[in-house]
């Protein structure tokens, strides 16, 4: 018996850009702790469809639910704290060091310097990062180190959901292995609720408590 919480419901959600329909009277639900992979081919509607999870886009038809509460475009950016967001390489802030990006959605939630500082030394050594790099800037770092960063980003405000992007497209192959391996002991230790998109079928079949192909 599944005793999971659904922690994110998708209720028939339609999504058009101009004329182009995304998404048709599409549904989902997402128990909390589940690891879910959306699959399929480029412009089935994968990223559109975690923008809307995001609430940076609204549903034109439909509805999507965080806990039981609808996500509106009055509340979205305070649901949008309890989610972490991540993208290829980490999509970071150019213009913040290393340790300002960390703290980014710390800061947003008003923690205190000695927090910060706290939850990042927690967070380090998790994803095999050094302190000598917090004083640099994302360009002077490799790809799987600003995804490193990214993932740190992603996760250190305790979201109950990480949507992620793609994350890994960008890297070699052995960088792309060892962070999909991060990752997956990533939920593993947490309660956390983790939806990816990839292109990739190994890796959602690596990662993934369920596949959704889209």
């Amino acid at each position: 018996m599944n005793n999971k919480k659904t922690v994110l419901t998708v209720n028939n959600v339609t999504f058009s850009y101009d004329d182009k329909v995304v998404l048709k009277d599409f549904s989902l639900n997402i128990d909390t702790g589940s690891f879910v992979c959306l699959t399929g081919e480029s412009g089935c509607g994968k990223s559109t469809l975690l923008r809307l999870m995001n609430g940076l886009l609204i549903p034109q038809q439909g509805d999507i639910n965080i806990n039981g509460e609808q996500l509106t475009l009055a509340n979205a950016i305070d649901k949008r704290r309890s989610i972490g967001y991540i993208l290829q390489e980490g999509a970071l802030f150019p213009h913040l060091t290393v340790y300002q990006n960390m703290i980014y959605c710390l800061t947003l939630l008003n923690m205190s310097p000695q927090a910060c500082q706290q939850r990042i030394d927690e967070l380090l050594p998790l994803v095999n990062l050094s302190h000598d790099l917090l004083q640099q800037f994302p360009d002077q770092l490799s790809g799987g180190q600003r995804q490193r960063v990214g993932i740190i980003r992603g996760i250190a405000h305790h979201p109950a959901i990480v949507l992620m992007d793609e994350p890994f497209s960008a890297l070699d192959p052995e960088t792309r292995e060892s962070l999909q391996d991060l990752v997956k002991s990533i939920h593993q230790q947490t309660d956390t609720t983790f939806v990816m998109v990839t292109h990739s079928l190994s890796e959602a079949e690596k990662l993934g408590t369920a596949i959704v192909n889209m």
